[in-house]
């Protein structure tokens, strides 16, 4: 019977060992996921950008409008928060662009992976597009679109280097949890 018992605790122990070592490991897999889904993100944004660029300087619409063709055209998150902004502003609630872009951009910051520093560049983008002057709408596009250009070379250069720390972390901080246990 004592023998019996001592194999049930090492069994337990094992599968306790596996366990820890399976959730660190996926805590670091997530965290490699999250980098690439932020990369994605920022070229959606880009895209979107771009597309806002073309509505304003050639198709001449008003901000509403251009924020509902170009959400449109682009099915993700980032395309149905631009959808959603320009349909708000469109419903006139009795409020302001710059509050509108705020809560808006409080729901893209709780629905995406987007980092601090994009959503304060968004956020300094709003500030210049409330302006209904088209050139410095258009400057400001410009200006954001090069600054998401730049996030995109610096992340496509370290995504690599930080999925693969990411994954190696999570698997040591699981070996440590084990080792302490243990």
């Amino acid at each position: 019977m004592n023998e019996f018992l001592m194999h049930r605790e090492m069994v337990f122990k094992l599968l306790g060992i596996c366990m820890i070592l399976l959730a660190a490991g996926g805590c670091g897999l997530t965290y490699s996921r999250r980098l690439r889904l932020r990369l994605e993100q920022v070229r959606e944004l880009q895209q979107l950008m771009m597309l806002l660029h073309g509505e304003i300087q050639y198709q001449c619409t008003t901000l509403p409008e251009a924020f509902e063709a170009c959400g449109g055209q682009v099915e993700s998150v980032c395309g149905m928060w631009m959808t959603e902004t320009g349909r708000r502003l469109n419903a006139m609630e009795g409020m302001g662009f710059r509050e509108i872009w705020e809560e808006q951009l409080l729901d893209l910051q709780s629905r995406t992976v987007l980092n601090k520093a994009c959503v304060d560049d968004l956020r300094r983008l709003g500030n210049q597009m409330s302006f209904p002057d088209r050139d410095t709408q258009l400057g400001a596009l410009t200006l954001y679109s090069q600054r998401l250009r730049e996030q995109e070379e610096q992340l496509s250069r370290e995504l690599p280097a930080k999925m693969k720390l990411g994954a190696m972390l999570g698997v040591l901080a699981g070996m440590f949890l084990v080792i302490l246990l243990i």
